[in-house]
């Protein structure tokens, strides 16, 4: 499993770091350039293109490292090399989690690097402010709310991964164009989802039995005047820490039965 996180990570890196430092490094100067003095009529075109230059980087690292992640699950598990991949002495589960491990990381990485790319090129007291609100939110004793924003993030990143990744696998089934199936079942699936949640906040109430959604009401009102704010906020984001496992173990099994008894790489 360690070998299979570390050969997936140099493959992903190897690209990726790169871009997310030229992204960092073109924030520093495009400050730098409207921190200048312009002398002349045209001296604001200068800054104006390290500007336009700036968010050229910063679109091309979010498509990069989409592309490279997609990329590695496709030739590694779906493609040519899943004849060799497959001989490894690892386990369907392994190669999953080690996919989504990387793409975890990977993606969170090149949030951070836009994050701090923003930070830089609007104020250079950017990291001062934000260590000050960290420490604020110690102080105030914030820390669990943190810890579960953290969890909650990672979970979504995976979520976002491992939806992906069944698609593909699903795409995968089709005798031809499978690529383009993927594409559709992410846009038939992603869609159903959206329109199952909205029918389900919308008329949740009306399909449930009277008795039990009175019930329910009773419940969140008891529950709600003996919390505080902080204490529904808690709970509330436990409740999307829970929801996002699920679709998680969804995502990731459906995915694993595919590889283990659906595979086809013919």
């Amino acid at each position: 499993m360690l070998k299979l996180l570390k050969y997936e990570w140099k493959a992903c890196a190897r690209i990726c770091l790169p871009l997310y430092g030229v992204l960092i490094l073109m924030s520093f100067v495009t400050h730098l350039l409207y921190s200048i003095p312009q002398n002349s009529t045209f001296g604001f075109m200068l800054p104006a293109i390290s500007s336009m230059l700036y968010m050229g980087v910063m679109m091309a690292a979010f498509v990069v490292t989409a592309v490279i992640l997609i990329q590695r699950f496709y030739k590694n598990l779906l493609g040519s090399e899943g004849y060799l991949m497959f001989t490894l002495p690892v386990t369907v589960t392994q190669h999953l989690l080690s996919k989504t491990i990387i793409a975890v990381v990977m993606i969170a990485l090149s949030g951070i690097a836009a994050f701090l790319s923003i930070g830089i090129f609007a104020d250079m007291s950017f990291g001062t402010l934000f260590v000050d609100m960290i420490k604020g939110v110690a102080r105030s004793g914030g820390l669990l709310f943190g810890l579960e924003l953290l969890v909650l993030a990672v979970l979504g990143i995976a979520d976002m991964a491992l939806f992906v990744y069944m698609c593909m696998a699903l795409g995968h089934l089709a005798g031809k164009h499978r690529l383009l199936m993927s594409v559709v079942w992410y846009v038939v699936l992603s869609t159903a989802v959206q329109v199952l949640l909205l029918l389900v906040m919308m008329g949740g109430g009306n399909v449930m039995p009277e008795a039990l959604a009175d019930a329910m009401v009773r419940w969140l009102d008891s529950t709600m005047q003996t919390i505080t704010p902080m204490d529904a906020a808690h709970l509330m984001l436990r409740f999307c820490c829970v929801f996002e496992l699920i679709s998680d173990a969804v995502c990731f099994l459906v995915t694993r039965w595919i590889l283990t008894h659906k595979l086809n790489l013919e």
